[in-house]
């Protein structure tokens, strides 16, 4: 059986190639939001939750390595902004949605890429 930390290697190995790609998304989605919404843009917005979602797991499960020589990504931060994010939704406001998406969690997707780099 896999020891805990061989698959938490593996997965952060995976995050460094995801990451990148997750980021250019709600960088997508932000702009759409806040200029021109498209015909696809509420698909690439729930494909860009279902990405942060998933980085959250990562984060969750893997947090004792990338927070292992410093708090890289405050945990109680990141929940406030899941908090935030739902609130938002909610008053189905574009702005604020786009507004929460660059203020709270780009800045949590860009350190858990430069985690996911700097464990390679």
């Amino acid at each position: 059986m896999a020891k805990k930390i061989d698959l938490q290697h593996d997965i952060m190995k995976e995050l460094a190639d995801y990451s990148p790609k997750l980021i250019y998304g709600v960088e997508e989605i932000i702009g759409e939001l806040r200029h021109n919404r498209k015909k696809d843009t509420d698909e690439l917005f729930n494909l860009v939750i279902q990405g942060i979602n998933w980085e959250i797991e990562v984060f969750n499960n893997c947090e004792d390595i990338i927070n292992q020589d410093s708090q890289l990504i405050d945990k109680s931060k990141m929940a406030a902004a899941v908090v935030r994010l739902g609130k938002v939704l909610q008053e189905k406001d574009d702005i604020k949605i786009a507004a929460c998406l660059e203020v709270d969690f780009l800045p949590f997707l860009k350190s858990m890429e430069r985690s996911a780099t700097s464990y390679k």
